[in-house]
């Protein structure tokens, strides 16, 4: 091999040496500088939470959402315990769901599924919502724009409130009133107040799968040319689906039923009262008496 061109290779091999350790260097400093940058956020201000976004609330206010996150204005967003903060939400009254995200370089999302609410229950004047799984929210309170639950307790408000889920918005926000009214012939009867006039009787038991027919319902019941009904009535579901004007003898009968049915809870509900205040009277009278042996 010729001089010329032994110096050729160590040459070249001398440039691809140099290009290689330029290389490495580059990456040496690329590394330093992540590191550096890392070190820089994690260890300063950059990395506390500046801004929270809390959105899709509307029973919880943001002020008890703040509270539950605690986050402080020490607080470093990559150390947030994101899923202890959910939880924590989840436990609260009429929330469904949550999802805390974090994004870069200090800000926190925090977005909340609440249940609907489906009804509203009278508390004296005021009025409390009632959520889509049955819950009452008896700390908060509700505009009086229905539909009213009267008289539902227990499995009964929750096999209402299904009912209601599966029915068609625009015939719940059509509904005014719904009374639980069962007696000895009918044990699951249910009276609901429509807004356009008509009452409904149905079962609670079998009512869920009728009350979306409504609509094609009212349709065949007489009206004037302002669209107000010519013979206010009731539309029956306990059996089929039957119009009853309320001139009718058999509206008469069932109107009579009903009423009566009324008197005979109130008077029920004025004896559970009743009995309680007297059980309350009983119990307070012992304790009085026992304090006062106590003393002799």
């Amino acid at each position: 091999m010729s001089d010329e061109r032994l110096k050729q290779l160590k040459q070249g091999g001398r440039q691809k040496r140099k290009r290689k350790h330029r290389i490495q260097f580059a990456i040496f400093m690329a590394v330093i500088c992540m590191v550096t940058l890392v070190l820089l956020y994690m260890f300063t201000g950059i990395s506390y939470v500046k801004d929270v976004k809390i959105a899709g609330n509307h029973l919880i206010t943001d002020k008890n959402v703040s509270e539950i996150l605690d986050i402080g204005k020490n607080s470093r967003i990559y150390t947030l315990p994101v899923t202890e903060m959910e939880q924590n939400l989840r436990l609260q009254d009429g929330v469904k769901n949550v999802e805390i995200q974090r994004h870069f370089p200090n800000q926190v999302d925090v977005n909340i599924q609440e249940y609907a609410v489906r009804a509203i229950v009278a508390d004296g004047s005021t009025y409390h919502p009632v959520l889509e799984n049955g819950q009452i929210l008896k700390n908060q309170q509700a505009d009086k724009s229905g539909p009213i639950l009267n008289d539902f307790e227990g499995s009964d408000r929750v096999r209402m409130i299904d009912i209601l889920n599966r029915t068609e918005e625009s015939i719940r926000n059509n509904m005014s009133e719904i009374n639980f009214l069962p007696n000895r012939e009918a044990s699951a009867r249910v009276q609901i107040f429509m807004n356009d006039g008509l009452e409904v009787i149905g079962d609670l038991r079998t009512m869920g799968d009728k009350l979306n027919y409504y609509p094609g319902m009212m349709k065949d019941i007489p009206r004037d040319s302002n669209g107000n009904l010519i013979k206010p009535g009731i539309i029956d579901l306990e059996i089929g689906a039957v119009f009853i004007p309320y001139e009718s003898k058999k509206a008469e009968e069932k109107r009579l039923e009903i009423e009566s049915e009324i008197e005979a809870k109130k008077e029920r509900d004025k004896k559970k009262h009743d009995d309680k205040m007297q059980s309350l009277k009983k119990k307070l009278e012992r304790q009085k008496e026992s304090k006062t042996a106590e003393q002799g």
